[in-house]
């Protein structure tokens, strides 16, 4: 399994989500893991060739993620969480299986608590459809989000780092600062407060 030769556009997604992969405990896994600044970063699911469910004699790449979203305590430290299978039978290409993985895994709890750990402090700032900021003004959780009027949104460090570890499924911040509300949409560009 040479990870090189994954499609460009797999290996994007991994780069704009701060992920990366390794070997794991068999020849056919492959783990996802996020830079966390621990050493060997944070397991947050795997893919595995495995006999596929439904179709005797052939095999598939199933998917396992990381699923901690709606354990009590998520938005307010880090939880155990639980790795569950995802993507039914299993996904004819290692790609599609990763796909799955970024589709599901929620690991914002470990990227908050990092960050609240690093003693830095910091907003992000961006303006976003005015619709889309009063509805996220008006979310509880993550705390650290306020609508400034305008579609302008305001977000703490922690805020940033609870939506980086969002699955892809919902609205997340990549790497580079870039907001995922909608997948129909265009992403909306966060600019960190001090570094314009």
């Amino acid at each position: 399994m040479d990870v090189s030769r994954l499609a460009a556009r797999t290996q994007d997604d991994l780069r704009r989500r701060n992920l990366f992969l390794r070997r794991g405990d068999t020849p056919t896994t492959l783990e996802v893991r996020v830079d966390d600044g621990s050493r060997g970063g944070f397991l947050i699911g795997w893919v595995k060739q495995e006999p596929h469910s439904f179709r005797p004699g052939h095999r598939a790449w199933q998917s396992y993620a990381r699923s901690a979203i709606n354990e009590p305590g998520y938005w307010h430290g880090r939880v155990r969480g639980r790795y569950e299978v995802y993507g039914g039978g299993g996904e004819e290409t290692i790609e599609k299986a990763l796909y799955e993985v970024l589709y599901a895994a929620s690991y914002g709890d470990v990227l908050a608590a990092s960050e609240a750990g690093s003693g830095r402090s910091g907003t992000y700032v961006g303006t976003i459809d005015q619709r889309q900021a009063e509805w996220l003004g008006s979310l509880d959780l993550p705390e650290g989000m306020t609508h400034l009027g305008g579609g302008k949104m305001r977000f703490t460090d922690i805020a940033v780092a609870y939506f980086r570890g969002g699955p892809q499924s919902g609205p997340y911040i990549d790497a580079t600062h870039l907001l995922y509300l909608d997948p129909m949409d265009d992403p909306y560009q966060l600019t960190r407060e001090g570094d314009a």
